[in-house]
Parts: structure tokens; C-alpha cells; sequence
């Protein structure tokens, strides 16, 4: 216990000598600091004055993007490209410039959107060349798309013509089925008309039979053998007549469910080319939402950490000095 306690006597006399000293020589301090702070200043008041310039974009979209439709390439895909300085080249060739002269591009981009926010900052001189810079940047992104917005367009054409072509192909089948119908439904008709003569004349030799048979009930004659002969053959052609109508019936249903089913494949088909035709309208290419534009006041370029950095620095070199003066004195003038 005595032996911490004399520790920590030893460590606050220590430390109240390293106070004296700072005490001793504020002068040096404060002197030290001045200048340091003055270098910092003076920095901040030389540099020049930096503006941002800023245009915000919208990627190229292949569907409605508020339904959660995929994008043609995602926000965070393009800002890869562009902070990664994957434009720069072409950026070079078309403005005459040695691509390393290039600012670095900043891309932010906001919650929940696609949306993009691509800015530079550059010294007062140079803020019209931000905005020629950033509008070709626009342009050349643009461009980059074109062929595959192109593309997409290409292949719902395609799409709406086969489906067009399908209409066609299935229309015609309708009409063929159509027809058909119409043909079995007349045939139906005439296999009734006759039905209904055969039984009419199969009623009335009964009929005459009947009376035949009544005249002489003992004696069959000639003519009630060949009444008998004409119900037999009545009665066979009846029961062919109803099976080909039986047939017919069955074909003329199968007909009308095919054609049905057409009407249905027709109605599939013209969906299909709706959602087609309402996709080709929500294709775009990259869209530049707001025009480049320069900030109307300059941005504070890292000058409050600066105006930091320039006291921190102050007060460490000042306290060096101080001790170093100190240890001076003590040691090396002594000798």
C-alpha cells in the first residue's frame, strides 16, 4: 500500500513539472500555435474556391419500374462504371484531354429510387467545363445503351408479329370450323327430313297392313308380305339415317368446342400483344432528369477540418518546442 502511494506521489510531481514548464514558457506555446494556425489559415484562404456541379440521371429501364420490373442495368451497376472511370477514354476523345486530368466523378444514390446523382467539383475557373464534361457523360452513356434499347425493341416486334401471325392462322381455322358447322348442321337437317318421311311412311304401311290384315286375317297376301318388306327396310334405313345423325351431332359438338378453343387462343394471343405493346412503351433509354447545373455558392471543401487539423497540430508542435527548448537548456547548454 505505502509503495503505491509513493508511485503515485512520484507521478504527480511529474506531471505538475511537465505543467510548470508549458506554464513557463506559454509564450512559446502560444507563439508556436499562432503560426501553425496562421499556415493552416492562410491555406484555406489561398486555395481556390471549389463549386459542384451536378446532374442527375435514370438508368435505362426495360419494363414499368414502378411495378418492380428489372431495369436494362441497375443503378448500382452504372455507378460502378462511372466511378470506376470506365467512360473516361471516350470522354478524352470526344473533348481533346488527357483522361488523367480528370476530376474524380462522385455518384450518390438516394434511397428507394434508381435514380442517380452524378456530380464534379472543380475550381471556379473551370465550372462550364463540369457541365460540358457531365453532359457528355450523359451523352455517352446514352449512347452506350442504344443498341440494346434497339435490341429490346427489336424483340417485341418479333413477339407482336408471330402473335399477330398466330391470329391470323387461328382466325382462319375459326372460319374453317365455322364452315364445317354450318355444312353438318345442314346435312343434320336433311337427316331430320328424312326421319321424319320415314317414319310417316312406315305409319302409314302399317297402316294399310293393319286394314289388309282385317279384310282377310286368314289368308296373307301378296301385298301384306310386301307391306312387311317395306317396314323391314324402313326400319333399316331408319336406324342407319339416326346413326349418321347420331355422328353428325357428335361432330358438330366436337366442332363447336375446337372453335371455342380458338376463340379462347385468339383472346390469349391479343393479350400476349397488349402486355407487349404496354412493355414497348416503358423501354427508355438513360434519362437525364435534371440538367447539369453548378452549385450557386462553393462547397466547403474539408475547410472546417482543416481549420481542426491546423489546432491540433498547433498545440502538439507547440508543447514539442517547449520541452525541446527545455531539455536544450538542461542537457546540451550545460555541457
Amino acid at each position: 500500500m505505502d509503495q503505491n502511494s509513493q508511485n503515485y506521489e512520484e507521478v504527480e510531481i511529474d506531471l505538475s513539472q511537465y505543467i510548470k514548464v508549458i506554464v513557463k514558457r506559454k509564450k512559446t506555446l502560444i507563439a508556436v500555435f499562432l503560426l501553425t494556425f496562421a499556415i493552416g489559415l492562410s491555406n484555406i484562404l489561398v486555395s481556390p474556391k471549389i463549386y459542384r456541379t451536378l446532374m442527375m440521371i435514370q438508368p435505362p429501364v426495360n419494363g414499368e419500374v414502378l411495378t418492380g420490373a428489372n431495369d436494362l442495368d441497375s443503378a448500382e451497376s452504372l455507378k460502378g462504371l462511372i466511378i470506376n472511370n470506365a467512360f473516361n477514354d471516350e470522354l478524352s476523345r470526344r473533348l481533346n484531354l488527357d483522361s488523367g486530368t480528370f476530376p474524380g466523378f462522385k455518384v450518390l444514390i438516394p434511397d428507394k429510387t434508381n435514380i442517380l446523382q452524378v456530380s464534379i467539383d472543380l475550381e471556379s475557373k473551370k465550372k462550364e467545363f463540369g457541365v460540358v464534361l457531365l453532359r457528355n457523360l450523359g451523352d455517352l452513356i446514352s449512347g452506350s445503351y442504344a443498341k440494346r434499347v434497339e435490341s429490346e425493341y427489336a424483340d417485341i416486334a418479333s413477339q407482336i408479329k408471330f402473335n399477330e401471325r398466330a391470329i391470323v392462322n387461328v382466325e382462319e381455322k375459326a372460319k374453317n370450323l365455322q364452315e364445317q358447322i354450318k355444312e353438318v348442321i345442314a346435312r343434320e337437317d336433311k337427316l331430320r327430313d328424312e326421319i321424319k318421311f320415314v317414319n310417316t311412311n312406315t305409319t302409314q304401311i302399317l297402316e294399310k297392313r293393319e286394314g289388309l290384315l282385317k279384310g282377310n286375317a286368314t289368308i296373307e297376301s301378296a301385298s301384306t308380305l310386301l307391306l312387311a318388306n317395306y317396314l323391314q327396310n324402313n326400319s333399316s334405313y331408319l336406324n342407319q339415317v339416326n346413326n349418321q345423325f347420331s355422328e353428325l351431332t357428335i361432330r358438330r359438338v366436337n366442332l363447336s368446342l375446337e372453335l371455342k378453343n380458338t376463340t379462347s387462343q385468339i383472346s390469349d394471343f391479343q393479350m400476349v400483344i397488349d402486355k407487349l405493346k404496354i412493355r414497348n412503351n416503358f423501354i427508355l433509354n438513360l434519362r437525364i432528369i435534371s440538367q447539369p447545373r453548378v452549385s450557386a455558392n462553393p462547397i466547403n471543401s474539408g475547410k472546417k477540418k482543416i481549420l481542426a487539423i491546423s489546432i491540433v497540430m498547433g498545440l502538439f508542435l507547440g508543447v514539442f518546442v517547449i520541452f525541446l527548448q527545455e531539455f536544450w537548456r538542461n542537457n546540451l547548454v550545460k555541457k
